[in-house]
């Protein structure tokens, strides 16, 4: 069987968890309502929605690689079965689910369009300046391949070949680290490896679940995971701070009823929320969204705040370029 050529970059299970429930029960199909800002709300459905072509493939010597792909799909299967029974039993996490929930989490912000442009932006240069000053001695070189090679993403390089491994260093240390990094093996592998130490991060914050039982329900986006810093004393709200930033707090809705929250003081026990909360938690979707909302209803109201300050926080309104700062 040929792979899909077109792939989603939010997963269509996701998708599916933020159906308009009165379509599903009237009409027995799964809806989602598209806002975009300066266009009327549009009716579509997760398979449609949220993908590319060839977003997490590509072909070297006429084969197509489409290791990346099988790996998303692979933990989407363990994390929608988890996300389910939340909906059905609403409880707190295990800590084996929290584990594959914080990896999805972590890889959900890096593997859309926008996590994949902030790469470029500024992941990539601070991998590239890891490299040359790894490159420039070679034990630390070595000791640094050995933490991080793949042969899944490196066919044909052996670790274990001196010869190999020498010849790589000296390519990184003549200038050729850019284009290395720029290789779609080494793009697709960096995007998985920051993921999971992105999702390593969350694990070991507090984490609650929130459960919605108001008229307002939780939506997402084309970038799903929000990180924002309150400055208590200026009132100022600090959106997109690296979730390794004190006092960062995260948040991913994982359906219509259900969101997560993690930062290092929230109570873990699961809560349930009013209107107000609900309504703050989908403005600060709607305000870091890079082009897409996507909702369980068509709402007049929504889609005057998506007109208004729709993308206000996305990765390009804030020039997120590296500048030396850690991430």
């Amino acid at each position: 069987m040929s792979e899909p050529r077109q792939q989603h970059y939010i997963p269509r299970f996701y998708l599916s968890g933020f159906a308009d429930t009165r379509i599903l029960k009237r009409e027995g199909q799964e809806v989602i309502w598209v806002y975009e800002k300066g266009k009327e709300p549009r009716r579509s459905s997760p398979i449609k929605e949220a993908r590319r072509r060839d977003f997490y493939s590509f072909e070297q010597d006429g084969i197509r690689r489409g290791e990346a792909e099988k790996w998303l799909g692979d933990l989407e299967d363990q994390v929608a079965p988890i996300i389910t029974t939340l909906v059905n039993e609403r409880r707190d996490l295990t800590e084996t689910e929290k584990s594959w929930l914080a990896l999805f989490a972590g890889i959900m912000q890096t593997r859309t369009p926008a996590g994949r442009r902030l790469s470029e932006n500024r992941i990539d240069p601070f991998v590239n300046k890891i490299m040359k000053e790894k490159a420039a001695d070679p034990s630390a070189f070595r000791e640094f391949l050995e933490e991080t090679f793949d042969p899944m993403y490196m066919p044909g390089f052996d670790i274990d070949n001196p010869q190999q491994v020498e010849q790589l260093r000296q390519e990184i240390l003549s200038g050729k680290s850019e284009e290395i990094s720029k290789d779609p093996q080494f793009e697709l592998a960096s995007m998985i490896e920051v993921g999971k130490k992105v999702g390593s991060v969350l694990f070991e914050m507090n984490w609650q679940i929130i459960y919605n039982e108001s008229d307002d329900l939780f939506l997402t986006s084309d970038d799903p995971v929000v990180s924002w810093r309150m400055d208590v004393e200026a009132n100022r709200l600090y959106l997109r701070e690296g979730v390794d930033r004190p006092n960062a707090n995260v948040w991913l809705p994982l359906c219509r009823e259900i969101c997560l929250r993690m930062n290092k003081e929230c109570d873990p026990r699961h809560k349930i929320w009013d209107d107000s909360s609900v309504r703050y938690i989908n403005k600060t979707m709607v305000w870091t969204a890079d082009r897409w909302i996507f909702a369980p209803t068509r709402s007049e109201r929504l889609k005057r705040l998506v007109d208004k300050k729709g993308g206000r926080a996305n990765v390009d309104a804030l020039d997120l370029r590296f500048e030396g700062q850690r991430y």
